[in-house]
């Protein structure tokens, strides 16, 4: 589409808005609810309990996989083992989902979630079998997934910056990416302590500290084959639609010819390459990774190609 005929590029609004479907659910608000649902129905009113409430079914395990039930590879991260471990999850989730589907969008949310899930699992049951033996006990918990929204975050976001409460009373201000790494390094040592010497930690640090690992590198690789915290990965055509690997090579071509001619756009004299291929390569780069992806120089060239067009337009209405 010609980039004269986008209505986003005028100041003319769109005959007819797009608008939201009534009865619209955002992907985090389902994700949310889905997990206090079980959670009241496991606590509450202990329907998905098998022998008491801290034993939820949806467990995923290596036995339980083995028996056929694939399906708790999802319906682990749903369920939970107390009120604290439900607490902590959806307290994270309430601060990361939120703003991963701002950023990130419903779908990737989504995707995010799920990914890190799996795959976390799937790293700490794999521990659990080969080291310690252990291939019977259920893991349960959204803290896989947790992670790997924060890191997916923290590679978009690498300076926000944030207070943590330390004891919940100190306030202790860092960036969001030295938080990310500060707990990635802390599940890396109880993970190899918990190797090394697992009768010295006492039972209350014996958690899936692999699951987490897990996640925390899928919400690090998903952001970064999308394009986020430096240079786009080479595997990011496995995140995007069918022409997405033909358009990435456009875009870098794009991308160059904006650096080079750059310099040959003025408001006074406008050229064809900002009514042309390059913008329109730019608008489709917004609608597929969002508008924060593009470079200064797209910015530029796409502020002036608007110019061009409300001038040409004011051009063609004014009385003759």
């Amino acid at each position: 589409m010609p980039v004269s005929d986008r209505d986003y590029m005028r100041d003319i609004p769109p005959t007819r808005p797009t608008r939201r479907p009534m009865g619209h659910i955002p992907a985090f608000n389902i994700i949310i609810g889905v997990i206090t649902g079980v959670f009241l129905l496991q606590f509450g009113f202990g329907w998905l309990a098998q022998e008491n409430p801290f034993v939820p079914s949806g467990g995923v395990s290596v036995a339980e996989l083995g028996q056929g039930h694939v399906w708790t590879l999802i319906t682990y991260m749903f369920v939970h083992g107390s009120l604290g471990h439900f607490m902590l999850n959806t307290l994270m989730l309430w601060f990361l989902g939120k703003q991963v589907q701002n950023l990130f969008g419903s779908r990737h949310l989504v995707q995010i979630f799920l990914y890190s899930g799996i795959f976390g699992a799937a790293l700490e049951m794999a521990v659990n079998a080969f080291v310690h033996g252990n291939t019977t006990t259920p893991l349960v918990g959204a803290s896989a997934s947790v992670f790997g929204l924060l890191l997916a975050l923290a590679v978009l976001l690498p300076n926000e910056q944030i207070t943590l409460l330390v004891y919940f009373i100190i306030p202790v201000p860092m960036r969001l990416w030295t938080m990310a790494k500060a707990l990635c390094i802390i599940q890396i040592v109880f993970a190899i302590a918990g190797i090394l010497f697992p009768n010295w930690l006492p039972e209350g640090l014996k958690i899936a500290y692999f699951a987490h690992l897990g996640g925390a590198a899928v919400g690090w690789f998903y952001a970064r084959t999308l394009g986020y915290g430096g240079q786009p990965m080479t595997y990011s055509s496995q995140w995007q639609p069918d022409r997405r690997r033909e358009r990435s090579a456009a875009l870098a071509a794009v991308r160059a010819r904006v650096e080079i001619d750059l310099d040959k756009l003025t408001t006074t004299a406008p050229t064809p390459l900002a009514s042309d291929t390059a913008v329109d390569d730019i608008l489709d780069k917004i609608h597929l990774r969002g508008i924060a992806s593009l470079t200064d120089a797209e910015r530029k060239l796409l502020e002036l190609a608007r110019d061009e067009i409300i001038k040409r337009d004011s051009t063609a209405l004014r009385p003759r």
